[in-house]
């Protein structure tokens, strides 16, 4: 079986889809694409109608680049008023050998969360810190290993029904099944992860196109969440307003023109545009950046404050990532803010070379991890599919009903291979 994912990750600006392949420890990117998104304000589905033809017309070039049609997906979901809480369970094992099996797993993960979600929220995920065989603690991957009974002790986190349910609607009336969910910060720490972060307490900053992501993590797992309402965008409407110009043409301004940091900028640099009443405008490279620093420095902080708020331990590292990261000497400016420690992260897997995949190719590898950590083998794609994929003809590109569907397969104990 080739263990095949693919990817939705719905973003205010733009839609990204990823699919790729788990084989030797790595992911290969078999298609990525990306479209407008449509129906969205402040990463919330406000017109649903339009998302689905969006995601519609996503997949669609996603299947014209691999010659088959994907029908099941992961998917983000939005993270607003999430809740954590620490839960265990503990569960017999019943396998006649003594050894544990994916579907003890699944039981414990139940019993952990049983009764405990408000009745306004519904499950995202379990997040194990350890599991236990009898006497031996600190367990990450206990299927396969003997004893008598099975102790979990995990992070749930759950989020307001409505978040996930406009979700699941729009994802099944684009005619896809959606086979797990997950936030957009788990998949962000699951892309800039290592060994070192697995071990620390720290924060992942996303800095969006109308929103900014901000989670901690504690080992890994995340611990809090919040999203603030500012992001790329706001630096387009800021130079808007200034110089007089369309919201496209602060955009143009921004990613084509502006400087981060003011110090780095050219004053013979010289940008000519038509403001709002038609006549020709010739801005400096200095004045521009000035505004978009500005406001970069506004977010920034905005972040920084509000790191404070989610917790009170001490941090030992902060990863900016996000298309807004791109921007012509963020790094300079982020080191100002957050001090040179800070790490700017930049995605680097071949297909997806692109911040703004991070989160998408993220969500993969989380899914991947809980997989293994369950013991459980799982493709997306059939095996006659599996089949077409490496035909000739194949031509690759770069470039509450529903809530048990999602947790049939990963919690009741349902397989497919």
């Amino acid at each position: 079986m080739r263990k095949i994912y693919t990817s939705i990750d719905i973003g205010t600006y733009s839609i990204k889809f990823v699919v790729g392949e788990y084989f030797n420890d790595k992911i290969n990117i078999l298609a990525a694409h990306t479209v407008s998104s449509k129906g969205l304000k402040k990463g919330l589905i406000v017109e649903p109608n339009i998302l689905v033809d969006a995601i519609r017309d996503g997949m669609k070039e996603i299947n014209d680049m691999l010659g088959i049609e994907i029908k099941k997906v992961i998917v983000n979901v939005p993270s607003y008023n999430s809740k954590f809480l620490l839960v265990d369970g503990e569960v017999d094992i019943k396998n006649e050998h003594g050894f544990v099996t994916s579907d003890d797993v699944n039981h414990v993960i139940k019993t952990s969360v049983y009764n405990k979600l408000d009745p306004d929220y519904e499950l995202v995920t379990v997040l194990p810190i350890e599991y236990s065989i009898d006497d031996s603690e600190g367990i990450s991957k206990p299927v396969g290993k003997s004893g008598q009974k099975l102790e979990i002790k995990g992070i749930m986190v759950s989020t307001p029904k409505k978040n996930i349910y406009s979700v699941l609607s729009v994802i099944e009336g684009a005619g896809l099944e959606v086979v797990d969910i997950t936030f957009s910060g788990i998949g962000d720490y699951y892309e800039v992860r290592n060994s070192n972060l697995d071990k620390k307490i720290g924060v992942v900053i996303n800095i969006g196109h109308e929103t900014t992501n901000v989670s901690v993590f504690n080992r890994g797992k995340l611990i809090a969440n919040d999203v603030l309402q500012v992001g790329g965008i706001n630096v387009e409407k800021d130079l808007a307003y200034v110089f007089g110009v369309s919201i496209f043409d602060g955009r143009i301004l921004k990613e084509k023109f502006a400087s981060s940091h003011k110090r780095f900028c050219q004053l013979n640099e010289i940008y000519e545009v038509k403001n709002t009443i038609g006549e020709k405008v010739k801005l400096n490279q200095l004045e521009v950046s000035e505004v978009a620093m500005s406001r970069l420095v506004e977010i920034m902080n905005m972040a920084k404050k509000d790191i404070r708020t989610l917790t009170n331990q001490d941090i030992s590292y902060i990863v900016l990532t996000g298309g807004v990261t791109e921007f012509k000497s963020f790094k300079n400016l982020a080191y100002e803010i957050f001090g040179k420690d800070v790490i700017i992260y930049n995605v680097t897997t071949l297909g997806v070379r692109d911040n703004k995949y991070c989160t998408a190719l993220g969500m993969i590898k989380y899914f991947i991890d809980k997989m293994e950590s369950r013991g459980r083998e799982y493709s997306m794609v059939s095996v006659e599919d599996e089949t077409s994929l490496v035909t000739p003809n194949n031509k690759l590109k770069k470039d509450n009903a529903i809530i048990n569907k999602i947790f049939g397969g990963f919690i009741a104990g349902k397989e497919e291979k």
